[in-house]
């Protein structure tokens, strides 16, 4: 495991963030989310409809297709164990190669790369001789920025990494990325049922207080970061190729605590296609009215995905070279 810091002077300009989700990964042929959930069925004659995908949340979804029908009142140490099973061969299904939108992120010159996404495919486009499905390199590139009660030894994460990602480090700047719903090959960490989202937003809860209330970390002329949703906080962040569903509620909740916090700072800049019609869809509204800035590009959702990411990469690019001026 590596050791590393994350600091940031006051008055300096604040952490570069890129937040990716599962759009940028298409180039890569990976899966699309029906073909996994249908890796997650527990029970071989339940029909995976349509109508169930569009009204179910997917965290409310996902348990409800890793569960045996009919369902008993306490499941039993083997339906765990079953359904821990069949998440983990479902993640080791995922592609983990990078592509020609990934490639630009080590340009992006970012202090950190976020992703809702599973797989290593952002690592392959840093790394692209090394295989991050092996234990052992992933462990040469781990950092963890929280340190074991007592101990000046570094906390290790299994389940819920808040602490803890990969470096990235050129010339000029050292990169964290991190996983912040889990990894594909340590599917004891992944975050997909609405009973994981809810032990992962208490956890992130926590962090935020804990900076709310210390005047340490408040006042301090050099702010060292621990976790990821401290950086989210504090820093601009850059969203692209992620849909911002209502359903992922922890980034709901950070995204608001960052608009609501005196202590917090940055602004959120939403990237895609801009609908014929404009930014007027109830998901785009209520990104307004919790301060996020929706950008475009300058391209509509009648031009090409491979055209706007491009684009959208190019004017992210120059905002955080922008910021550091």
């Amino acid at each position: 495991m590596i050791e590393t810091k994350f600091e940031y002077s006051s008055g300096s300009s604040r952490p570069q963030i890129l937040l990716v989700g599962n759009g940028m990964e298409r180039k890569s042929g990976q899966k699309e989310w029906s073909e996994l959930l249908k890796l997650l069925i527990a029970d071989d004659s339940f029909q995976l409809t349509k109508e169930l995908q569009e009204n179910i949340p997917f965290p409310l979804l996902y348990q409800l297709l890793s569960t045996r029908l009919p369902a008993p009142a306490h499941l039993s140490s083997k339906d765990i164990l079953d359904e821990e099973k069949r998440l983990a061969n479902a993640m080791q299904t995922l592609k983990n190669r990078s592509n020609v939108f990934l490639d630009q992120l080590p340009m992006l010159d970012a202090d950190h790369i976020m992703t809702t996404n599973y797989s290593y495919c952002i690592e392959k486009a840093f790394f692209p001789n090394q295989d991050f499905t092996n234990q052992r390199v992933r462990g040469q590139h781990r950092f963890c920025l929280a340190k074991k009660k007592g101990s000046n030894a570094p906390l290790r994460e299994c389940n819920y990494r808040l602490h803890s990602g990969y470096l990235a480090q050129s010339e000029s700047r050292k990169t964290g990325i991190w996983h912040i719903h889990g990894e594909c090959f340590t599917p004891r960490g992944i975050i997909l049922s609405h009973d994981r989202y809810g032990r992962l937003l208490q956890r992130i809860e926590s962090i935020c207080d804990n900076q709310r209330y210390s005047k340490t970390a408040r006042e301090a002329s050099v702010k060292q970061y621990t976790s990821w949703p401290e950086l989210f906080l504090q820093g601009d962040v850059y969203v692209l190729g992620l849909g911002l569903e209502p359903n992922e509620f922890d980034l709901w909740w950070l995204i608001r605590r960052k608009q609501r916090e005196r202590y917090s700072s940055g602004s959120i800049y939403y990237y895609e296609r801009e609908p014929k019609s404009g930014f007027t869809l109830s998901k785009h509204l209520l990104m307004k009215a919790n301060g996020i800035e929706l950008c475009s590009a300058g391209f509509t959702e009648s031009t090409s995905f491979d055209d706007f990411y491009m684009a959208a990469l190019e004017e992210i690019k120059y905002r955080i070279a922008q910021s550091r001026k």
